[in-house]
């Protein structure tokens, strides 16, 4: 009779922790669109460094020229322009790998290009977010804007995640 229940405190313990595991688990979806934001986050910092640290890009303004636009003034131009592109080259990585990699298997609505014009307007949300970020903490707190960038990426996940998963490639409707 002991051997019995011990066999059967075995079983429910393992049926309590497989469910238990498959509530934890990550879906493959969400792990694959962390990878691509991991490498979009660095693949947006070194773009950042190239246009605003390096003289690669010459044309662009000199770091700590201040420019005004209408009520907005801004003290340095070079930053917030290498921000935006730098968030743009992000976008196009971002779009390019969750196309072919992360959503491959999602229903695709609309002609690529549309797709692609959607994924920047919904993703508006967090650039956005990265550029305030940066473009606040470092010349206001002169936080370096390598760690105001990574700030702002981290503030920026759960909108891209939302909007990617709802709008963009949303799941296929069962039943």
């Amino acid at each position: 009779m002991q051997p019995e229940l011990a066999r059967q405190k075995d079983r429910n313990l393992l049926k309590t922790e497989a469910s238990t595991f498959r509530h934890l688990r990550l879906s493959s979806t969400l792990v694959k669109f962390l990878i691509v934001g991991g490498i979009a986050y660095l693949i947006n910092q070194f773009a950042l460094f190239l246009l605003y640290d390096t003289s690669l890009f010459w044309f662009l303004p000199a770091k700590d020229t201040a420019a005004g636009f209408l009520l907005f003034t801004h003290p340095d131009l070079r930053l917030l322009l290498s921000s935006i592109l730098a968030v743009e080259v992000a976008i196009i990585f971002q779009f390019n790998s969750h196309e072919r990699w992360t959503f491959r298997d999602r229903v695709r609505p609309g002609w690529g290009p549309f797709r692609f014009l959607k994924f920047n307007l919904t993703s508006a949300g967090s650039p956005i977010i990265i550029v305030v970020t940066v473009n606040t903490l470092t010349p206001l707190f002169g936080i370096s804007p390598y760690l105001s960038n990574t700030i702002g990426v981290l503030a920026g996940v759960t909108w891209n995640w939302t909007m990617n998963n709802l709008v963009i490639w949303p799941q296929r409707q069962e039943g």
